[in-house]
Formats: C-alpha cells, sequence, structure tokens
C-alpha cells in the first residue's frame, strides 16, 4: 500500500475512523468495494443503500495516489443515521463504541449486498468428527443460503455449542455465527488482578460452562448439564475485540501479551483431527486511549513496506511499537496465514 491517508474527525468520529482504517487494510473489503463489484448487487429498497455508496466512496478515496487527510463527512453522516437505529446512543458529534460501530457496519454492508447463493454439502462421513463438520456445514447453510455476500465470506466465524445432560449424557449440538469476536478479560472486576495473556482471554471465552436446571428431550428430565464450547469455522480475518469496559463501568487499562506474528488458535478448533492449524498474525490494532468516561481511538496497522504506522484521524506517523500489545489494545484484526 503506497497511499496513507488520514481521516479527517467530523465531529468526535476517531471511533469511527479507526475501524474504518483497519478495515480498509483488509484486502479482499477494499478490493471489493474499491471496484465496480459491490454495485452487481446493490439493493436500493434495503437498508444501507446510502451507506453502501458513502463505503465505496471512502474506499476509492484512501486508494488515490498522496497521502492527503480524506475528509468522511458523507460517510459518518450516513453511518451514524443507520447506526442510531441499532443503538440510540450513536448520535452525531458524540464518541461511540469502536467495536459495537465496526459490527454495525459489518451488518448493514452485508444486508445491503446479500442475495441468494447455492450451499450444498455433499459427501459421507466417515468418522463422528466428520459427521459434525457436515452438520455445522449445513447449518451454516441454512443461515446464510438466503442472504450470503463477501461480508460473511471474509469476516465471519461460528461456535459450535454443545450440551451434555449429566442424567442420560445425552449431547445436544449447536452452532453459532459470529461477526466481532468478544474475549472478556478474566479477573477484570478484581482490582489488582494480574494481567492476563490473550490465550486465557479467549479460552475464558469459549471455556465450558455449567447449566443447573437443563431440559432434556431425550431423558424427559431437568436437572444439571454441561455446555461446551470451541471454534468450528474460522474466518480468513478476525476480529476480536477485548472487553475492556466492565459492569462496574470502569475501563479495564492492562497489557494483554501476544505474539504479533504467530497467533495460534489452534487448541480451540472443533475438529483438531480434521481442521487445519489456525495461525493468524496481528494485521492491524484498534486502541482506545482514556478512561470509561471519555477516550480517544487510535489505528496501528502493518504495511507492505514492513513498517508499523499509526493513524490518529487526520495524523498518519510511523509507529516504533509496532504491533505489540499495549494497555489500550482494543481490537485485534488478525489474518490467518
Amino acid at each position: 500500500m503506497t497511499s496513507r491517508h488520514g481521516l479527517a474527525n467530523v465531529g468526535n468520529t476517531c471511533y469511527l475512523n479507526s475501524a474504518f482504517q483497519a478495515l480498509f487494510r483488509v484486502k479482499p473489503f477494499a478490493e471489493y468495494f474499491g471496484t465496480e463489484a459491490w454495485t452487481k448487487h446493490r439493493h436500493e429498497k434495503e437498508r444501507g443503500y446510502e451507506l453502501a455508496g458513502h463505503t465505496a466512496d471512502l474506499v476509492m478515496a484512501l486508494q488515490a495516489p498522496g497521502d492527503t487527510c480524506v475528509n468522511p463527512r458523507d460517510f459518518a453522516r450516513s453511518f451514524v443515521m443507520i447506526a442510531n437505529e441499532f443503538n440510540p446512543a450513536i448520535r452525531p458529534l458524540v464518541q461511540a463504541d469502536a467495536a459495537e460501530a465496526l459490527q454495525i457496519l459489518l451488518d448493514v454492508l452485508h444486508t445491503q449486498q446479500a442475495r441468494e447463493v447455492n450451499m450444498n454439502i455433499k459427501g459421507a462421513a466417515l468418522t463422528a468428527d466428520q459427521a459434525e463438520l457436515m452438520k455445522s456445514l449445513q447449518s451454516w447453510s441454512t443461515f446464510y443460503k438466503k442472504e450470503y455476500s463477501p461480508i460473511i465470506d471474509c469476516f465471519f466465524g461460528q461456535t459450535q455449542k454443545k450440551i451434555v445432560c449429566d442424567t442420560c449424557r445425552n449431547c445436544s449440538t449447536s452452532y453459532e455465527p459470529w461477526g466481532v469476536f468478544k474475549a472478556p478479560i478474566p479477573g477484570a472486576e478484581v482490582v489488582g488482578a494480574s494481567a492476563p495473556t490473550l490465550d486465557e482471554c479467549i479460552a475464558k471465552a469459549l471455556e465450558s460452562e455449567k447449566i443447573p436446571d437443563y431440559d432434556c428431550t431425550p431423558c424427559g428430565k431437568k436437572g444439571p448439564a454441561v455446555l461446551y464450547q470451541s471454534i468450528s469455522k474460522f474466518p480468513k480475518y478476525m476480529m476480536l475485540s477485548l472487553k475492556r469496559f466492565v459492569g462496574s463501568g470502569a475501563k479495564v487499562r492492562c497489557r494483554i501479551p501476544y505474539d504479533e506474528k504467530n497467533v495460534d488458535l489452534s487448541a480451540w478448533r472443533a475438529w483438531p483431527s480434521i481442521q487445519a492449524v489456525q495461525k493468524f498474525r496481528v494485521q492491524s490494532t484498534v486502541e482506545h486511549l482514556g478512561g470509561s468516561r471519555g477516550g480517544h481511538y487510535v489505528m496501528r496497522t502493518h504495511e507492505a513496506d514492513g513498517n508499523w504506522y499509526l493513524y490518529n484521524d487526520g495524523h498518519v506517523a510511523v509507529c516504533t511499537a509496532g504491533g505489540v500489545a499495549t494497555p489500550d489494545t482494543y481490537i485485534l484484526f488478525l489474518e490467518r496465514d
């Protein structure tokens, strides 16, 4: 990438600027909205028609040669107008949450670009793992075959949930898609608790859970059960958000370490025997500077020249910190190897 345009802050829009700059670094996203490809599936009567157009305009402005500051006024206006329908707290000139904005933007763009596709699951399962894999694919097909888009193809993953009844040992399996993977911070509510690693945060998000009053249909009894979770589908580009804002309203500010060149998520595969090793690298990070009552967002990203750059609204500079974790790292954009 030879162009390094900043984005002007048009009224507390640093949250949106940082999220969009990180999205722009995802190659399939920039290629799709930076060409005429997206216009083939534009739905004039669907919500987000105007936002999709301003998204494409902004992508093309960022692709233009140079290093000027781009004004995202039209994009920001159309985003806030729609986002307010999801969360009334998102209003013009008011700071908002970057992870929430990212999820809303992708959901709306998906709806705007969605179309029916053919998803045929073929073949015979030879093992129990293969049978479960086929169920996960069938669930994915049922969920998206009537409304599929490049947004889903690029960013969305799937979690497998298995509930095992303590009484009859029956296992009930379901699958749940997600766009932004949200990872809690263990010990976040405990003052003075030591900072966990990124692996520990992911493990917390997928830890097993006891269900005291599970209503089991096969045995007809209501009693204890255990919920087990794993990842049944990994996206090529995974957006991972750390839950830094806790129930008390405070922000958890601690450095959660990771290896920026090797984020290995293989331990959380649903079927290690048939799923490939899942190794990612950190492509970009969104940072939240400040506390829960106010703050500022910036974005760091690794570019083709080998350097990391800091995008702070309209200001762009080489970032000597690289992609390492900071006490303010909030969203990780991971690219699978």
